[in-house]
């Protein structure tokens, strides 16, 4: 019996343990997600996430977008998100045909590592550009497009390339 109480426990204590180590992994999570900030555009009606450790650049015009940099004073570097918004200018809507006919003006002699076209979006990457590397984003709804460049230096790809840029494209919305 003295066999089966160590065991017991000790098979208690292990789940304890991952238990644990799971609710550490959701509180890491969790500050992940909060270390996220909305930046909103009423003149276009859309607002994007971007990472919360970003600042804005306080010096633009703000009427259709804003730059976020990892800059000390929120200026312009390599190292941004530029996001800007527009809309057609006789308030036509964005068709697929047209979308694509933008999407292959856009990457025409361009040194294009990936691209992908859908009915309401294109997205293209220039990889180990002149001076960083570049992901472009458009997304379309109505008469309405929202624009997200993310440019990196090799050093800054695991804060601003693949799945953060991923989730700053995803996280788009129309109002």
């Amino acid at each position: 019996m003295a066999v089966l109480a160590m065991m017991t426990t000790a098979c208690g204590g292990n789940k304890s343990q991952k238990e644990g180590a799971a609710e550490g992994e959701q509180t890491e999570q969790t500050q992940k997600e909060a270390a996220w900030q909305t930046y909103t555009n009423d003149n276009y009606g859309y607002s994007v996430e971007v990472p919360g450790d970003m600042r804005k650049n306080e010096t633009m015009i703000e009427e259709n977008g804003t730059i976020f940099s990892y800059d000390e004073e929120g200026g312009i570097t390599l190292n941004r998100i530029d996001i800007s918004g527009s809309k057609d200018m006789f308030g036509d809507e964005y068709t697929p045909e047209r979308i694509r006919a933008y999407y292959e003006d856009e990457i025409a002699n361009k040194d294009v590592t990936s691209s992908e076209c859908g009915d309401n979006y294109y997205t293209y990457s220039l990889l180990g550009g002149e001076y960083c590397d570049q992901i472009n984003y458009y997304l379309y709804k109505g008469d309405r497009c929202v624009t997200v460049i993310v440019c990196y230096e090799p050093d800054f790809k695991d804060k601003l390339g693949g799945d953060v840029a991923k989730r700053v494209f995803e996280s788009i919305k129309f109002k």
